[in-house]
């Protein structure tokens, strides 16, 4: 069938674990969990497909996970080796498209439209990139892919494809492939939302697709013509090969030390304002709003583990970008709830961005300096570590790097409680 436009969305399966079996090949064939720190009481952050098959899945403790097989072995996350992993992948995407939106460290979106005349042709191309990652990258590393005339459809085939698989959505042939699935199977739709169009007598994806737009649009407004439309094949965005401006950028890590220490929670606190000061310089982006949060070890309950959480934010006069006057204000905050606790968790966001240096204030007021420019370039030319602030000093052996990835449908449990943007 020869189609206006070919969209491929591939997902890398098992990615973190998969990365480290192919790295380690006594690891290949067994049951892997990665997690974000090798602390008392972690979470799975990733599972190799051993584990998933013995009922080991992501959000689960290790101690659930060991309890379901003993011979679960656990390695915290490794940043740098997923990230060279995917450089290396996208070389190859970057051959068949111009057209490339790295949605996550482990999906993209290609544009395939002049390349593919038809989706026939375009799976040929997904088979073909499926062996050249797997031949030039690692033979361990699978993905699942679709192919479709709309990038809804085309992650939705992919969300759905088997391992390692390749399903195309023929829009003609559409109803056959959504017969008998819930409104929770499909990309966008999670359980709050199948409420409310259960509502309406919807419980599966067809009935969706067949609902009258209008009684959608008096329900859910614009949101119910988006379903209508991406579930009928109804292109709404395409792939976004430039960056979109984000709403806000943000850091967080879990903590590996447990300390009272205001010490060591300033320098993690330092090094997440530093990040996110640089992600906005990057963008060439200012705030004009901070916020902030922790958790910490309860009073009342260290014994069980549990926590209590403290935070707020801040709306500025002014736009920054400076990471020194980030950190200021967040710890400001901070500082009167995490007084004599022991913090495990802290994440810093800015918001209500605009574009850097384009519009003058009435007084001036301060920017990123010279300093923290210069400092930005060398971190691109010698790497991240090769110079920090004096607060950070000896702070990333105990709060090492971390990586985020972005998931907006989950075949298992879903567990954003690390995510880094």
């Amino acid at each position: 069938m020869n189609v206006s436009r070919v969209i491929l969305h591939f997902d890398m399966n098992s990615y973190f674990a998969s990365v480290e079996q192919q790295a380690n090949p006594a690891l290949r064939g067994r049951p892997v969990g990665i997690v974000a720190t090798l602390a008392p009481g972690a979470c799975l952050i990733a599972t190799s497909k051993e584990a998933k098959a013995e009922g080991i899945v992501t959000g689960q403790s290790v101690r659930d996970g060991l309890a379901i097989d003993p011979g679960l072995r656990v390695l915290e996350v490794d940043p740098s080796k997923y990230r060279s992993t995917t450089e290396r992948i996208f070389k190859i995407v970057s051959q068949y498209s111009e057209a490339v939106e790295l949605y996550s460290i482990d999906e993209a979106f290609v544009d395939l439209t002049g390349r593919a005349r038809s989706l026939a042709a375009g799976a040929a191309l997904a088979r073909e990139l499926q062996q050249r990652i797997k031949s030039e990258v690692g033979e361990w590393l699978t993905c699942s892919a679709g192919v479709a005339p709309t990038r809804w459809l085309a992650k939705f085939a992919s969300d759905t494809a088997p391992k390692a698989g390749v399903v195309t959505l023929d829009p003609n042939q559409l109803d056959r492939y959504l017969a008998g699935r819930s409104l929770t199977d499909a990309w966008g739709i999670a359980d709050r939302l199948a409420i409310r169009l259960g509502q309406l007598g919807l419980t599966t994806l067809i009935e969706l697709k067949r609902y009258p737009v209008i009684n959608l649009i008096q329900h859910l407004g614009v949101k119910g013509y988006e379903l209508w439309a991406t579930l009928n094949g109804v292109e709404m965005s395409g792939v976004q090969s430039a960056e979109v401006q984000p709403k806000s950028v943000s850091h967080s890590h879990v903590l590996r030390v447990r300390t009272k220490s205001s010490r060591f929670q300033r320098a993690v606190l330092m090094k997440l304002c530093e990040k996110t000061g640089q992600r906005l310089r990057e963008l060439k982006l200012e705030a004009r709003s901070v916020w902030v949060g922790a958790h910490y070890l309860s009073d009342q309950s260290i014994s069980r583990r549990g926590s209590a959480g403290w935070g707020g934010h801040q709306r500025l006069g002014i736009g920054l970008s400076s990471s020194r006057l980030l950190y200021r204000i967040a710890w400001s905050i901070l500082e009167p709830g995490l007084s004599g606790r022991v913090a495990t968790f802290l994440v810093v966001g800015a918001s209500e961005l605009r574009p850097a240096g384009r519009q003058l204030d009435l007084w001036p007021q301060p920017r990123a300096s010279n300093v923290e420019a210069a400092l930005d370039e060398l971190r691109r030319q010698f790497g991240q570590s090769s110079i920090i602030w004096g607060s950070m000093w000896a702070v990333e052996s105990q709060a090492p790097d971390r990586i985020g990835f972005r998931k907006t449908i989950d075949r298992g449990q879903a567990w954003a409680g690390l995510e880094i943007r």
